[in-house]
Formats: C-alpha cells, sequence, structure tokens
C-alpha cells in the first residue's frame, strides 16, 4: 500500500508540475531527500540534486509530496531513485513524452528486465526488508524516519546476479526474492519490495489532461510559426519576405539550442534558434541573431522584448518550445529563401513555392511549419535523426536535407496512422493550420 501511494503521489506531482511551478513544463519529478538537511528538514525533497542528467538516490520526499511518512512491510521508510532525465533540478535539456527513463528494474531471476530501453523506469521506490547482517543501523533520534542516508545501509546487493540496490550509479534494481544452490539452499536473500514508474505511467496520466496539453503544443507551433513569418517582415526593404533557412535534422546535441542554427542552401528540416547565416542574406533587424529567444523582461514598460509579434506571449510559451523543440520541423519554399533582393516574392507557374495536399488543394506557401505528434504504434524515437520517427505520409519523405523549396507536405485530421499539426505560411506572411483541405 505505501509503495502504491508513494508512486501515485509522484505520478501527480509530475503531471501538475508546470501549474505548481511558474515558467516550467509538465513531467518533472522531486529530487530525493538526500540529506534532511535542506529547507523543509526531513522527508523535504533536495533543493539541488547533483549534476544534470545524473540519476540520483535517497528518501522519498514525503513532505514534498504532501504524504505523512509512508512506511512498507517492514516498518522502514521509503527510499526513492529518481532517473536523472526526469529530476527537477538541474533539469535536463529536453522534457517530454518522449523523454527515456535511465533506471532498470529486473525480476527476481536477475535476467528478465521488466523495463524495456524505450521503457526504462524514470523512478523506482524501494521499500527496505528486515535488516540483513549488519545493514539499518538504529535511528539516530532525527524526527519521522531516522537513521542515516547511506543507501546501503538500506538496500540489498544481489551478489549472484551482481545488481546492487543501493549503487544508483549503475542504475540497476532487482525484485525481493531468495537465491539458491543446487541442492536448494539458499544462499543470499534480497528482501527490498521495489515499485518503479515508466515515462508511460507519467504521459498516459496526462490523458486526463490532453486536451489541455495538446492544446498548448498547437499554440507553440502557432506561436513559432508566427514568430518566423515575423522576420520576413524585418528584412532591408518592405518589399523583401525572405524567410531564414532550416537547421539540419541530424544535430549532435537534440537539448541544446546551441546546435539549432542555420545551414544555408537548406530548405527542409528542424526550426532554427540562431539565424545568423539568413540575417547577414537578408539585412534582417531583429534584436539579435538568435530569432526564438525568450528576450528580456523591460521593468519600466511591465513587457517582454524578443523578436515574435506577441513578446509576452511568446515568453509564456518559450519553456514549451525550449522542451520540445526537437519535435518541430520546418521547409521554406524556394521563392521565399533568405535574398537580398528587393523584390517581392510571388508564388506562380514560373516560381517555386511549397504545396500541401495537392492536388486538392492547389494555393501554394512561403513555408510549412510540423510539430510531430506522439509516438504512433510504428514508431520509436530512441534515434531522433531518423525522420520517420516524427512525422507520417509525404511528410516523411519531403522534410529532408535533399528538398528543394518546391515540396509537397500533407495536413489531415489525427488518426491512428497520421498525427502532424501543420502550419502554413502564406505569401502575405500570415499564418494558417492545415486541415484535410490544405491550408485555406
Amino acid at each position: 500500500a505505501a509503495l502504491a501511494q508513494a508512486k501515485e503521489a509522484l505520478i501527480g506531482y509530475a503531471i501538475t508540475y508546470g501549474d505548481t511551478h511558474s515558467g516550467e513544463v509538465q513531467g518533472y519529478l522531486p529530487c530525493p531527500d538526500t540529506s534532511g538537511l535542506d529547507i523543509g528538514g526531513e522527508g523535504a525533497a533536495a533543493g539541488n540534486c547533483g549534476t544534470q542528467d545524473i540519476s540520483v538516490i535517497g528518501k522519498l520526499p514525503w513532505k514534498t509530496l504532501h504524504l505523512a511518512p509512508l512506511r512498507g512491510g517492514d516498518s522502514e521508510c521509503l527510499w526513492y531513485a529518481v532517473s536523472g532525465t526526469y529530476k527537477n533540478n538541474p533539469a535536463t535539456g529536453l522534457m517530454n513524452w518522449d523523454t527515456n527513463g535511465q533506471l532498470q528494474v529486473y525480476a527476481p531471476d536477475g535476467t528478465t528486465l521488466l523495463t524495456t530501453p524505450d521503457h526504462q523506469a524514470v523512478a523506482v521506490i524501494i521499500s527496505p526488508g528486515m535488516a540483513l547482517g549488519t545493514a539499518h543501523p538504529p535511528a539516530s533520534g532525527t524526527a519521522s524516519c531516522g537513521g542515516s542516508y547511506i543507501s546501503a545501509n538500506y538496500l540489498d546487493n544481489d551478489t549472484v546476479h551482481h545488481i546492487n540496490n543501493s549503487d544508483i550509479a549503475a542504475g540497476k534494481f532487482i525484485q525481493r526474492h531468495q537465491d539458491r544452490d543446487v541442492n536448494g539452499n539458499v544462499i543470499l536473500t534480497v528482501n527490498d519490495q521495489v515499485a518503479y514508474i515508466t515515462k508511460q505511467d507519467i504521459w498516459n496520466a496526462m490523458k486526463k489532461r490532453e486536451e489541455a496539453l495538446l492544446s498548448k503544443l498547437d499554440s507553440m507551433t502557432l506561436q513559432t510559426a508566427s514568430c518566423i513569418a515575423e522576420y520576413g517582415k524585418k528584412n532591408n526593404s518592405p518589399t523583401n519576405k525572405s524567410l531564414p533557412w532550416p537547421t539540419r535534422l541530424t544535430l549532435s546535441d537534440y537539448g541544446d539550442t546551441a546546435f539549432y542554427y542555420d545551414k544555408k542552401n537548406l530548405f527542409a528540416g528542424r526550426v532554427p534558434y540562431q539565424v545568423d547565416i539568413s540575417r547577414a542574406k537578408t539585412g534582417n533587424t531583429i534584436n539579435s541573431d538568435y530569432l526564438l529567444t525568450k528576450g528580456t523582461y523591460n521593468t519600466h514598460t511591465g513587457h517582454w522584448e524578443n523578436n515574435c509579434p506577441n513578446p509576452d506571449n511568446w515568453a509564456a510559451i518559450y519553456p514549451w518550445w525550449y522542451n520540445w523543440k526537437e519535435h518541430l520541423f520546418y521547409a521554406v519554399s524556394e521563392r521565399f529563401k533568405p535574398s537580398s533582393s528587393a523584390t517581392n516574392p510571388v508564388c506562380d507557374s514560373s516560381h517555386q513555392c511549397l504545396h500541401v495536399n495537392n492536388p486538392i488543394n492547389t494555393d501554394s506557401y512561403a513555408a510549412v511549419i510540423i510539430f510531430a505528434g506522439k509516438t504512433l504504434t510504428f514508431q520509436s524515437r530512441t534515434d531522433k535523426s531518423v525522420i520517420a520517427n516524427y512525422l507520417e505520409g509525404v511528410n516523411t519523405t519531403n522534410m529532408t536535407g535533399s528538398a528543394n523549396g518546391n515540396e509537397n507536405y500533407q495536413a489531415d485530421a489525427t488518426n491512428s496512422t497520421f498525427n502532424d499539426i501543420v502550419y502554413c505560411i502564406k505569401e502575405d506572411l500570415s499564418v494558417v493550420k492545415g486541415t484535410a483541405a490544405g491550408c485555406p
């Protein structure tokens, strides 16, 4: 009961994190109680737990989770390990429904993984069993749980299967069991009870709030498209509506904005953060080379200043863009590529522009922005460089580095084989959402 209660509380914490922490997104889990000395005392999560993306173990932060001290069947307080990619401080570079856990949980036989690579645990909750040997020193006189914060004093080491539940660096955990020799004699006992949380547990729990989540992601895609369109209004001439080059599909680090820079002569890829190459070509007057920066807050006006048409809206949506940027794809037409020409770009029979759902829709567009929805049954995003892991239909074949600026893209209602969200930038730089009929 204690393990189930702790698991439920941790999932609840994650799916409401963005509601309770201003400027953050959903998904994060608290740090463990690693010393009992942080603000709030025993039972409070550590304010900072180690290095980014490195997993941490400690006691369950019951006070942070608004719980009473939870004890397992052997009356010990619960322990808790959190994946480095899901702890809230320091936070990982990308927190979204494709963020994997880093912890492995094994069945009692020590060989069967209960958490496959795409389902690795984001958190593990452990109920220590009765003391084995010299483990579990007596309570030190501290408040509710007492005892030490040395995990090896509480959690068991299975030397038969080489899985030590206290070794967070290894990140492996094994369920309660007994190991026996060929004669059936018990040679080792592991009496830790283990419960775990996967990313699916967290993001499936979001389904009850899915409408709000999808609305936020749709708004983020619209705002991103609007920022790109706004760039085209700030070139060296009012009639020069050139848009920036995309960034590459394959990046060294998908969480670091420093790798999202524009690449000359690339017509399709991911949405660029840095646009210095494009800006130099078009003489653009945006306030920096960083198109999608959150900007600065002007204390005199009480408003944000950045490169987007509604700076305050972009500042609010920025944390969502930052954590979901790997899901955003962008194609620019040949006619609206970066240019120093003051000639007003026009899409006609002699000029190359983009299409959506052609031939049903014969309209032409300056650019297309696509948000990749949740993984479908035939997709896995372990390899983020494979476009088919994100997009569907003709978007898979046309949103590539070989695009030449006159491709056809696909918009449709969400179904079991397609869930791309498409926005189009028209010739006049207005932004419209795609439907099964194309972009209006």
